[in-house]
């Protein structure tokens, strides 16, 4: 699935359930199988893998700005990568990956990707991007530009009502971005969380114009065409998402 922005200079992406499963920075599947999914996937976008650097995730908010491939091409406990040159990937089964680029600069441009589980939204983890992002020049008011690829959403994404579960959110001002979803089997009460739309209102907040924040509305629990783990429950069976920079042209359109 082709994301964020399509032109000569930039490629952003996201695997499909017929790319086959991911795996992780520290799970290559059986006989490789994982990796060798990884690597055509990456050479059908013109990607080669010696230009990328994965992250692997903590399901936190750290985040690492890549100058150089470190070895092994992954970062160990990081959910969000921002580089000026090479390629920066993440895996997701049910996560967001969130998509970030600027190149208003002709000499340079800089993107970012984010791992954006509920642990890492309701931490700041897109906060954080931003920050990282504007400390090697980006502009979050006039030329960032981000997007929300597939993630579960509010049809599929359910919590209860208890300490652990919708409070965390209310908490935090959220209440609207949670309705009553009935009730589980044990008799709990359950509501549905708006994830994707609490990504949406904090970049709002952090002064991104909506213009310049677009979200694919793909819900991975519900279509098949992805990977889920609350659907499937399958270890290691994630989805690969990549954004890489490939010159320092202005944008021409920015879609999804």
């Amino acid at each position: 699935m082709d994301l964020f922005y399509k032109s000569t200079n930039i490629v952003a992406a996201t695997s499909e359930r017929s790319d086959g499963p991911m795996g992780s920075t520290t799970n290559q599947g059986p006989g490789g199988e994982y990796g060798r999914n990884r690597l055509r996937f990456l050479e059908r976008h013109g990607i080669r893998a010696n230009q990328v650097v994965m992250a692997g995730l903590a399901h936190g908010i750290n985040i690492a700005t890549i100058f150089s491939a470190p070895p092994g091409g992954s970062m160990p406990n990081t959910d969000g990568l921002v580089s000026m040159g090479l390629a920066v990937a993440i895996t997701t089964a049910d996560c967001f990956p969130v998509f970030f680029a600027d190149t208003s600069d002709p000499n340079a441009g800089i993107i970012g990707l984010a791992h954006a589980g509920w642990r890492g939204i309701l931490g700041g983890i897109i906060g954080a991007m931003i920050e990282k992002l504007e400390a090697r020049c980006a502009n979050r008011h006039n030329c960032l530009f981000s997007a929300i690829g597939p993630g579960i959403r509010s049809c599929c994404f359910t919590v209860r009502d208890d300490e652990n579960g919708v409070s965390r959110y209310r908490d935090l001002g959220y209440d609207r971005f949670t309705t009553a979803a009935g009730k589980d089997s044990g008799g709990n009460e359950l509501f549905r969380v708006d994830l994707a739309g609490i990504l949406c209102c904090q970049f709002s907040k952090l002064g991104m114009p909506p213009s310049r924040v677009k979200d694919s509305q793909e819900c991975t629990c519900c279509n098949e065409r992805f990977i889920s783990w609350r659907r499937d429950h399958l270890p290691a069976h994630n989805m690969l998402s990549v954004i890489q920079l490939r010159g320092q042209e202005p944008y021409e359109k920015f879609i999804l």
